[in-house]
């Protein structure tokens, strides 16, 4: 057996933080603002329940759909930087343009798509009063996605070329920005009318809206960028069709795990609001962990692809060994904090005693798929590093569709354990996609 290099590992490990402590701020600042808005939205009087089931409903269908340009626009940093370490600068000047003009094809698609599908919100089995206000929330929720999806493509020269910390601190700011609007909206404080749940979509579409301005002219201001950002007549069509070949599928992956997540949502509407609203808050504080890996997994593809560019298979397992166990033992500790403090977060959200007990139910399980979850996510992400989306994409298909969903369908409805047994499900997908992945990964490298 080789001998394993501890300083390498080290070494990896104080870079990989050092480049991806900003991503994963960043990550979890756009989480956050969904956090903030189902807290915000959970204090409302006697509409508790319903508005955090509306509020979670249109933000796991559109987020199903948005995933997909998200995770599209995602792989250009990777893309950037190995380009940076073969010194095409020119390949990095039309990378940023080819994002920026994919964030718009995309976006305008996402938005029709999404607007399209609240009309049919009443075919799915949900409550009334749920439907009722979530059909014009869906239409701020929508809309919003183009300054996200534009910020998120502005954010991949500055994380590409290992300044991440720009995005982050803008996103922090954007979170401030909404949690504020959102007191004043939601609740009618001043000359602000009473909006309730539409307030806290307005609010939501100002921070975004900030956020894209504010990077937008950081990025064109600063001389760092500036010889980047410079729009050359070099025909780039065919790095578009790159990123389009690499990120469709990628995105691919994402929509497969996040539908699934959106078929629970539907399903457990079925259940009754007090379901609903339960599993959104748990499902919640599982998402702000899963967005922190996702920064671990940026990072780790950031790595991957920079000694993939140099052809350096060792130090791209290196790069891969340690992004997984940064997100490994993240998760454990997340998991911790679940397992030892579930009343107290939850009753962050929400006091109301007929969604309480459910949810603390749900949490202790989100605490059992925590290690999968993070493993999976970063797995994901170093495949994308060396561009391996194809076969990972009929993983995540494999997983969550064939294995994920149809469990969690029989636990929760032929043997009656509902929300929980959906649950059971989702876990025994990620646990089979982290499985698949992972070696997926090390079976590539090898190739290498």
């Amino acid at each position: 057996m080789k001998n394993i290099n501890i300083s390498a590992y080290k070494q990896e490990a104080k870079t990989m933080i050092q480049l991806g402590y900003p991503i994963v701020i960043s990550q979890l600042g756009i989480i956050a603002m969904g956090v903030a808005d189902t807290i915000q939205v959970g204090q409302i009087e006697g509409k508790s329940a319903v508005s955090v089931s509306a509020s979670g409903f249109v933000n796991s269908l559109v987020f199903t759909v948005a995933i997909i340009p998200l995770i599209t626009l995602g792989i250009i940093a990777p893309m950037i930087s190995k380009a940076q370490a073969e010194g095409k600068e020119n390949e990095i000047r039309l990378l940023f343009q080819s994002g920026m003009r994919i964030s718009w094809y995309l976006g305008g698609l996402t938005v029709l798509l999404c607007l399209i599908m609240g009309f049919f919100f009443d075919k799915l089995g949900q409550e009334p009063e749920v439907v009722s206000i979530a059909f014009y929330y869906n239409i701020l929720m929508s809309v919003s996605m183009i300054p996200l999806l534009l910020f998120v493509a502005l954010r991949q020269l500055s994380d590409g070329l290992g300044r991440t910390k720009m995005a982050m601190v803008i996103t922090i700011s954007a979170v401030g920005l909404n949690i504020v609007l959102n007191y004043f909206l939601i609740n009618g404080i001043g000359f602000f009318p009473r909006l309730e749940l539409i307030g806290s979509g307005i609010a939501t579409s100002i921070s975004r809206l900030y956020m894209a301005t504010a990077l937008w002219f950081l990025i064109h201001n600063e001389p760092e960028f500036k010889t980047y950002t410079t729009k050359i007549k070099d025909d780039f069509s065919h790095l578009i069709k790159k990123i389009l070949a690499i990120g469709l599928p990628a995105g691919l992956q994402g929509f497969f795990e996040v539908g699934v997540f959106s078929a629970a949502v539907i399903i457990i509407g079925w259940y009754g609001k007090y379901q609903q609203a339960a599993h959104m808050i748990a499902i919640n504080m599982c998402s702000v962990t899963y967005m922190m890996v996702t920064g671990i997994a940026a990072a780790g593809g950031i790595r991957v692809g920079h000694f993939w560019g140099l052809k350096d298979r060792k130090h791209m397992m290196i790069a891969g060994n340690t992004a997984l166990g940064i997100s490994g033992s993240f998760m454990a500790m997340c998991a911790t904090v679940f397992f030892v403090f579930p009343q107290f977060l939850i009753g962050l959200y929400t006091k109301d005693a007929n969604v309480v007990p459910i949810a603390t139910i749900l949490l202790l399980l989100g605490g059992i798929f925590q290690l999968s979850d993070g493993l999976q996510a970063t797995a994901l992400g170093i495949l994308r590093g060396i561009s391996d989306v194809n076969f990972p994409t009929l993983i995540t298909l494999f997983a969550y569709w064939v294995v994920g969903l149809p469990i969690g369908y029989l636990l929760g409805n032929y043997y009656d354990l509902q929300t929980a047994g959906i649950w059971m499900g989702l876990t025994a997908g990620l646990t089979a996609s982290a499985i698949l992945l992972c070696a997926r990964f090390f079976k590539m490298v090898k190739k290498v």
